[in-house]
């Protein structure tokens, strides 16, 4: 077709402006960042041809640029085809030659002609560019709702985020500190199976960047970071919704137990690629190795290490098997299911078993017991103690780590009722690692529970503010104001945690629990269905739909339930503070009393919110309840 420079170059329904740089879509702006439109520009000067790897190279990246080039190269054809709405898999416009390059497999034309692709054009979605919504709505009525979807799949994803930096207490960082996003590293082993791996070297890179320099550097958490897996937008809008000011983009391929890792370190307000190299390292190295890269960084961003960051790499070189089990086991640890503790707890302990000085595979163990034992999944007599040996061991084997501290904090509140020890530990870890998010929402939750509720909140606010679409953290929010009896903005913020997943189990749980405290019963009650529904005949789930039933008056109906978990509990785990709960919603309160002094002796994890629970307070003038009280020693 000979050059292009000034051209409209059309395709299907698309057009690409090649002075202006602009690719459209039915005349509505597609956000493309330059490099990857100068590559559809060089596949549709020649249609039907390859452009070969090798042109690509040359003509776009500096002629002493190898190291990065492909995963610089795959990013970008990446983000063409999320553009276009194609698949590498079934594509309709843009073909992959294995180890060779590309070709434009569409019709093109340009200036006035219209070309139409070889197939249908299916919806791509545009991000329209700002201006008056009701001009661009009367030009082009038949976009009503392709705008509308594409105008609140943006705003969904950030909308307790930025509703949060409204109501959160107290300042931002000051302007000489840093924020950065560590997007999810690219898959390139074209095997989903290898996920957990990609995902648990996010994961790990985030730790590491976090303990760098906690005065200088923040680091968005996990959680929120893993939202944009496979998104097409572009590093200007993801900086502006997290808040930061710098992306680091990886990848990993990954063949036997070698493992090539890629990063770029790109600057937000203008998208420069500050850094980027790729390593190729053996997979028991896959930890120091992101330790280096960690380092590397904060010398591209100008920010000193702390002078207490001694760094997360053991003296010894990691088993690689072992360290493959402790990724598959953090894999399912963050599914956040019952289920998936236990499958964890296997693969922490084979992680254990190859390595027996493997500090972070012990913390993640005593994380998961710690959660099967709130889940009511096991008693806390079982779980208690054996979460307890593994952070105290976490903790001996990696004392400059933040996870087994948090670990060893939160062993020690609930087996223990070791308030003290149990916040000199939470501060160890905060302040090892500022931007391990958990830490705060685990310390707010301890803060609420010994009524320290200003505190509390902060915490939260700060959990909120590094991690804010994580799920945990938005139903934390609803619990701490629960436990403060702010039942009204409870509710505020659990519809808004809503939005984020309306089927989410635990905004149901707490919510259900401020509806019934408001007398609000008819939702109450439908929220503890919305925990059935995930968790079906859940211990969790019939204790608080039959709590909700009883203080509603329906208490035929609370009895049934009731009778349910009496029978299960003859053959299986049902926590007494469970029937206490029931049986005080059933204005039963001698019967719950006793059922109160069997969950003391049975050391029941909810008793750490004695203090604080509403639903006990019927029990509290009752001698043998302030007796229990003293015992747990609240501060």
């Amino acid at each position: 077709m000979g050059t292009s420079a000034g051209r409209i170059l059309r395709f299907g329904s698309f057009e690409a402006n090649v002075r202006a740089g602009e690719l459209r879509k039915r005349g509505l702006k597609v956000r493309l960042q330059d490099q990857p439109f100068q590559i559809l520009v060089m596949l549709l000067e020649r249609p039907g041809e390859l452009v070969t790897r090798q042109e690509i190279h040359q003509k776009l990246w500096p002629a002493d640029t190898f190291v990065g080039f492909d995963h610089g190269l795959n990013n970008a054809i990446n983000r063409l085809r999320e553009a276009l709405g194609d698949s590498a898999e079934t594509p309709r416009f843009i073909e992959t030659l294995p180890r060779k390059g590309y070709r434009f497999i569409g019709l093109v034309s340009e200036d006035g002609q219209l070309g139409e692709a070889e197939y249908p054009a299916v919806a791509a979605t545009p991000v329209v560019e700002p201006g008056p919504i009701e001009q661009k709505l009367s030009a082009r009525p038949r976009f009503l709702v392709t705008i509308l979807v594409s105008c609140f799949a943006v705003a969904l994803a950030v909308i307790v985020y930025l509703g949060w930096r409204r109501v959160r207490a107290g300042p931002f960082p000051s302007s000489g500190y840093v924020m950065l996003a560590v997007l999810p590293f690219q898959n390139l082993s074209g095997d989903p199976s290898q996920d957990y791996f990609s995902d648990g070297l996010t994961e790990e890179m985030i730790a590491q960047l976090g303990a760098l320099s906690p005065d200088q550097l923040g680091v968005i958490a996990r959680t929120t970071t893993m939202a944009y897996k496979h998104t097409s937008k572009s590093v200007e809008q993801i900086g502006s919704e997290l808040g930061v000011g710098y992306v680091l983009e990886s990848s990993v391929r990954r063949d036997g137990n070698q493992v090539r890792i890629s990063v770029q370190l790109i600057r937000v307000h203008d998208q420069v690629h500050v850094w980027a190299r790729s390593y190729d390292r053996h997979i028991s190295h896959s930890i120091e190795l992101q330790e280096e890269v960690a380092k590397a960084v904060a010398e591209q961003i100008e920010v000193k290490l702390s002078p207490s960051y001694k760094g997360r790499t053991n003296p010894h070189h990691l088993d690689a098997e072992a360290n493959e089990a402790y990724l598959r086991g953090r894999y399912f640890w963050n599914q956040f299911t019952p289920e998936g503790y236990r499958k964890a707890i296997s693969y922490f302990q084979q992680a254990i078993e190859r390595d027996s000085n493997f500090a972070e595979a012990y913390s993640g163990l005593a994380d998961s017991y710690n959660f099967l034992v709130v889940t009511d999944s096991i008693p806390a007599s079982e779980g208690h103690p054996k979460a307890l040996e593994a952070a105290r061991r976490a903790v001996s084997l990696g004392v400059n780590l933040a996870e087994p501290h948090a670990s060893l904090a939160v062993a020690m509140a609930r087996s223990e009722w070791n308030w003290t020890g149990a916040e000199n530990e939470f501060t160890r870890a905060i302040t090892l690692n500022p931007s391990y998010a958990m830490v705060h929402r685990l310390y707010a939750s301890i803060l609420g529970a010994t009524r320290r509720h200003h505190e509390a909140w902060e915490q939260i606010n700060e959990a909120m503010r590094l991690d804010p679409l994580s799920l945990p953290n938005n139903a934390e929010v609803v619990r701490t104001l629960y436990y403060a009896r702010n039942y009204d903005q409870a509710i505020e913020q659990g519809q808004k945690a809503m939005q984020l997943d309306p089927n989410y189990v635990r905004t149901h749980f707490w919510l259900g629990r401020v509806y019934s405290q408001k007398g609000m019963h008819r939702e109450a009650i439908a929220a503890s269905e919305k925990i059935l529904e995930s968790m079906p005949d859940s211990t969790l789930g019939l204790t608080e739909m039959a709590y909700s039933l009883a203080v509603a008056g329906q208490r035929k109906e609370a009895r049934q339930i009731l009778r349910r978990l009496e029978g299960r509990s003859t053959s299986a785990f049902v926590p007494a503070y469970n029937f206490a709960v029931i049986h005080i919603a059933l204005n039963e309160e001698e019967v719950a009393m006793r059922y109160m002094q069997q969950a003391y002796e049975n050391r029941d994890w909810a008793l750490l919110v004695l203090a604080v629970e509403p639903r006990l307070d019927s029990l509290r003038r009752d001698p043998r309840f302030q007796e229990i009280s003293a015992k747990l020693k609240f501060p």
